[in-house]
């Protein structure tokens, strides 16, 4: 087995070399792990020194002592070291003392380009003493002889490695992994991936941890999930230049190991991507594009990107009977929104009754037809009979006494199983429950929407035609009433304060990381606890509509900057809220004296509006919370359970891709076993299809305007006037979708007045939040009800759409800061570090600097 040259090897190479000996430059001598590493360490990377075994000494403690390969293995091991090779580890040791180390494999043929032998060799860690580490080292010659190693040198028509050893101090890593300066999946070269555990790299050598992915594109870092939460953004982007560099010291694509101790990155190895010519190879999927009858437009508001498989399989059918449930509850006439992919993207269309777009009818043929066609006399009749009974009011007081405490009752029960103790059927009756849940509370949320619009309505039609205000001055009375929306911020800055008031805290509070939180929770019992039960009660919320994505729980780096956030800007919750208290008072105080000389019927209509809106407003930020984004988390919850399950049994080759299969598929395969590493493959290709396809804005020809509502009854009338000043008032459909051109002075709607001075932060995602600083101007696409932890970190608001009564604006003015919503495109003109004026009282954003 060991080739005639061997002797003469032996006889001119040292049998232990330092990692910085010169000689470590030839492969021959340590095996290409050693060299690779010899050379990055000569050229100043951060690789820790070490020594090496050589193949020298490999050659003299194999030769002569079998005839058998198969049987070379366990004669390696037990044989002892020949006293030259014992001589000289013994003295290459004892500059380590006591330490434990790292005793590695350095195969010859190892790490090439055309064959890495990437895990096949042994690795023993931990190793103390003398006794110890030779065995150790003996463990990874017989790895040279292993079964699978012979096979795999058969297959790449490779002859017997011969094999140094390369031993090097143990780092207790706070963070590991690896990176790959090109996509191992797409092939693409302009994408660094990484791949982090917490602790040391074994978890996820070994498949014991899920590991955090993040991709690295121009300079910019976007978690795909982040089950560790091992490393924050600044960690993940240096990680990715360390493997640049390695990159252009080797001049093609690597594949690294790292360890992160104390903030300091390591390199532990490096190698050639060998299967990126496969990766490459690799075609997405093209997804069919069949747009049904009628007028669809992009979902963009809620579905900015394509809901995984899972996601759609479950939130969809829920939604679409909440919404046909309210369109027939309320009598209007439309019979259902409806929600749709086209092509992989998540379009909706309003159906009018009947189904078809029909030209508007004239009104004196629309109150013909009211009176001829029993259908639309039954749902007008349903809607006087909804008006008069006070339908909206009624569901908005059951939120209170009834839909939200039996709600949350429902949520905690769930949020508090322990998945990871259930048998099977177990699980799967949670995972009905759970899909139950969304359903339900999705007839919820839609019922109250519907109910919201009617109450703000009347509220904000009263004093339009009994003050004579417009919309804005009447919503600056309701200000500061949503406490849900700035709820998760205000018990944050109680936490900020016990950091503020403890000097071993804020000590620790320089890096913003998982390593960071366990180190402050370590110093203090009482900051530990409060964050702890910060996680427990606002934790549980998806940020978006897609529970592929981390929640917030999932995110504690992501809190810990917020809370830096809200130390450097000193914010103050208190104060605002006072301030818009004040503010709230005087108005309500002004309105009625210009009442006060006004007959008691107009000062008794605007008292019951303005009641009715204080009730309902908090409930527009509130009940998305609880019966949305909650339930979307534990929908998360468990498919992560059934996705490590699926691992487990070897279904599926990665937690994450339980999200490729749809909820039902992924609760079958439970039971049934099956293998669906092909169908997660398919379904991979065709989401990089989609995602590098999107739709168009719509489908269809654009319906007309909607007809008058002169000729239906006064309680009809008045709720369909209703529900199309507020669909307006949120999306603001024609505004957002405008485009401007001119980067020196946008226009959009007035949401939140005040002015405000700063630097632009582009945030198209919430895979993006913890990019935000201080005082930064956030400027995205829009925002949902979760985003609220982010506004006491920021100076002013802008996005692309949504209108005054968006999410966006709501929260912007509950936490006192300028806002413009509806630019159309300011995520595309304004860049990162811009410093921008925003006048929330006008609408306008304004570049300094440009004239």
């Amino acid at each position: 087995m060991v080739k005639g040259d061997d002797k003469r090897q032996q006889e001119t190479i040292p049998y232990v070399l330092p990692l910085r000996a010169p000689e470590t430059a030839l492969s021959g001598r340590v095996g290409t792990k050693a060299t690779n590493l010899s050379r990055l360490l000569a050229a100043g990377f951060p690789v820790p020194d070490g020594i090496v075994v050589t193949t020298a000494a490999f050659a003299a403690h194999v030769a002569a002592t079998f005839n058998d390969p198969g049987q070379a293995a366990d004669v390696i091991v037990k044989k002892p070291l020949p006293a030259p090779i014992e001589e000289a580890l013994h003295r290459a040791l004892a500059a380590f003392g006591d330490a434990p180390l790292a005793v590695r494999s350095s195969g010859v043929a190892e790490d090439l380009a055309g064959a890495s032998f990437a895990g096949q060799y042994e690795t023993v860690l931990n190793v103390r003493g003398y006794n110890a580490t030779a065995d150790a080292v003996c463990k990874c010659w017989a790895s040279a002889f292993s079964g699978h190693i012979l096979t795999y040198q058969t297959n790449r028509e490779l002859g017997a490695d011969r094999m140094a050893v390369l031993i090097q101090p143990m780092i207790e890593a706070d963070a590991a992994g690896v990176a790959f300066t090109a996509n191992p999946v797409t092939g693409d070269r302009s994408e660094t991936v990484v791949s982090a555990v917490r602790g040391l790299g074994e978890r996820l050598v070994s498949g014991q941890a899920s590991p955090d992915e993040w991709v690295v594109r121009e300079g910019r870092a976007v978690c795909r999930s982040s089950p560790e939460n091992a490393l924050g953004e600044r960690e993940v982007l240096a990680v990715a230049e360390l493997a640049r560099q390695v990159e252009k010291y080797f001049g093609n694509p690597q594949d690294i190991e790292w360890v992160l101790k104390d903030g300091k990155l390591y390199l532990l190895q490096a190698r050639p991507i060998t299967t990126l010519s496969d990766a490459g190879e690799t075609e997405p999927v093209p997804v069919p594009v069949e747009p049904p009858s009628g007028y669809w437009e992009r979902g963009d508001s809620h579905y900015p990107q394509p809901l995984y498989p899972l996601t759609r399989s479950v939130l969809l059918p829920a939604a679409n009977p909440g919404f046909r449930k309210m369109c027939t509850e309320f009598g209007l006439l439309t019979e259902t929104v409806e929600e749709r992919e086209i092509g992989g993207w998540v379009y909706l269309r309003m159906v009018p009754l009947g189904g078809k777009d029909r030209p508007p009818l004239p009104d004196w043929l629309t109150g013909l037809l009211i009176r001829l066609l029993p259908s639309l006399r039954a749902r007008i009749r349903d809607c006087t009979e909804a008006a008069r009974a006070d339908k909206a009011g009624k569901c908005i007081e059951q939120w209170y006494a009834e839909f939200k405490p039996n709600l949350i009752k429902q949520l905690t029960a769930l949020r508090d199983t322990k998945l990871q103790t259930l048998p099977a059927d177990g699980l799967d009756r949670h995972a009905e429950a759970v899909s139950l849940l969304v359903r339900e509370s999705q007839e919820m949320h839609m019922m109250l929407n519907q109910s919201l619009n009617l109450l703000l309505a009347e509220f904000t039609f009263t004093c339009r035609d009994l003050l004579g205000w417009k919309e804005e001055q009447a919503f600056e009375m309701l200000s500061g009433l949503s406490e849900t929306s700035s709820a998760p911020a205000r018990a944050l800055a109680r936490i900020a304060q016990q950091v503020r008031e403890n000097p071993s805290l804020s000590d620790l509070f320089q890096q913003t990381d998982r390593p960071t939180l366990e180190r402050m929770a370590a110093a203090d019992a009482g900051f530990a606890k409060a964050f702890a039960s910060y996680q427990r009660e606002f934790g549980c919320r998806t940020i978006r509509y897609e529970v592929a994505d981390p929640t917030l729980a999932e995110t504690p780096e992501l809190l810990l900057a917020l809370i830096a956030n809200q130390i450097s800007r000193n914010y103050n919750p208190e104060a605002d809220a006072q301030a818009l208290a004040e503010k709230r008072a005087h108005l309500v105080s002004q309105a009625r004296r210009m009442l006060s000389g006004r007959p008691a019927a107009e000062r008794d209509r605007f008292e019951r509006a303005m009641t009715r809106a204080e009730r309902a407003y908090p409930v527009r930020e509130e009940h998305g919370f609880y019966d949305t984004s909650m339930p979307l988390a534990l929908l998360r919850y468990i498919s992560l359970e059934m996705g490590r399950r699926l691992v487990e049994h070897k279904q599926i080759a990665k937690q994450d891709d339980v999200f490729f299969l749809e909820f039902k598929e992924a609760r079958m395969a439970l039971g049934t076993g099956e293998n669906l590493h092909e169908l997660v493959a398919r379904r991979k290709g065709e989401r990089a299809w989609v995602l590098a396809n999107p739709g168009p804005a719509s489908y269809g020809t654009l319906p007309p305007a909607p007809p008058s509502f002169a000729a239906l009854p006064a309680e009809a009338r008045w709720v369909h006037e209703a529900v199309m000043w507020f669909y307006e008032r949120v999306f603001a459909a024609a505004a957002s979708g405008s485009r401007q051109a001119d980067a020196r002075a946008l226009k959009g709607i007035a949401a939140s007045a005040g002015r405000y001075t700063g630097p632009v932060r582009v945030i198209l995602s919430e895979s993006e939040f913890h990019r935000i600083q201080p005082g930064d101007v956030l400027v995205c696409p829009i925002t949902s009800p979760v985003w609220s932890v982010l506004f006491p970190s920021v100076g002013a608001l802008v996005t692309d759409s949504g209108g005054f009564l968006s999410h966006s604006a709501i929260i912007a003015r509950e936490y006192h800061i300028p806002a413009v919503v509806a630019t159309g495109n300011a995520t595309q003109i304004l860049r990162d570090g811009q410093l921008v004026t925003v006048e929330g009282a006008t609408g306008t954003v304004s570049v300094e600097g440009l004239h």
